[in-house]
């Protein structure tokens, strides 16, 4: 009977063989294996009895490939020197995991990630997607949307976000535009809404009616195509001005009652530090070109 391929004792087989072909050599394949010349005997024996084939001719003081033990051992040779080749690479390479949440990664650090990578070659940033508080256990660094009012130990702001009502360009909208047809769209709840009306001076009502969605990219795309009235933060919505897919419904912005922070999950590593350092700087600069001059800001 043949081998089944995803047994773990006929890939183990494999790599004895390997060793023994290498040096023909039962002995040294044992020291390099850190067994005894018994054991990769038993193994390559259980080896050529699955396989129905010999794969060495065994003579006293050493032994020799068949034929079919030599069209093996060309094989594992190639399979063995791509996987340390393929290994070599990946513990080379540092790996700095990052948890984000996907607006913030899509709208702003996905497309810097790369000018980051390419001052550091031999790293590779890792973005983990989670929405809601992410498991430190996972990340070395986590940027997280939370309350400013009651920020996580060690953590450091990096956008003071600014709440703005956008709608599709085009759209008819009276000056207090919750007078008009157009609904609001939330995400997740009512209360992002519910905060800028009432900083705004505005009828909170307004807040109980249109749909909620469970993304914020929907929540954008769905008033972009004209359906109703979202919140967007700047300076993330910035993007969609400059495209001219939105307009604000209002010129008045309110503070938004929550900001992205940054945390060190595994502030020891000497990457980290590089990575926050420039995580801030670029968020500073974010925030230096994000003025508009159509917007009030409160």
């Amino acid at each position: 009977m043949l081998p089944d391929a995803k047994d773990p004792s006929y890939l183990g087989a494999l790599v004895y063989f390997h060793h023994a072909a290498e040096s023909l050599s039962f002995s040294r394949a044992a020291q390099v294996l850190n067994v005894t010349p018994s054991a990769v005997s038993h193994r390559i024996t259980a080896l050529e009895n699955a396989l129905g084939i010999r794969l060495f001719e065994r003579r006293v003081r050493e032994v020799r490939l068949t034929q079919d033990g030599a069209e093996l051992a060309r094989a594992t040779e190639v399979i063995w020197n791509e996987l340390k080749e393929i290994t070599g690479k990946l513990t080379a390479q540092e790996v700095l995991r990052v948890s984000v949440g996907p607006y913030l990664s899509s709208q702003w650090l996905l497309p810097r990630i790369g000018a980051f990578e390419a001052q550091h070659p031999g790293l590779r940033v890792d973005l983990i997607h989670t929405i809601g508080p992410p498991d430190a256990g996972l990340a070395d660094v986590s940027i997280v949307w939370a309350e400013l009012d009651s920020p996580a130990s060690g953590a450091e702001l990096l956008f003071d976000t600014k709440a703005v009502p956008v709608a599709a360009p085009g759209v008819q909208l009276p000056d207090a535009f919750w007078n008009g047809h157009l609904p609001p769209i939330h995400y997740r709840d009512r209360s992002t809404w519910r905060h800028w009306l009432a900083a705004a001076g505005a009828p909170a009502e307004f807040a109980d009616r249109g749909e909620v969605l469970e993304e914020p990219h929907i929540v954008l795309e769905a008033a972009a195509y004209g359906r109703g009235i979202a919140i967007g933060f700047l300076p993330f919505i910035r993007k969609f001005f400059e495209q001219g897919r939105l307009v604000p419904a209002s010129p008045q912005t309110v503070r938004s009652s929550r900001g992205y922070s940054m945390i060190s999950n595994a502030g020891d590593r000497p990457m980290v530090g590089k990575f926050s350092k420039w995580v801030c700087e670029e968020a500073g600069r974010e925030v230096v070109s994000a003025g508009n001059p159509r917007l009030t800001f409160d």
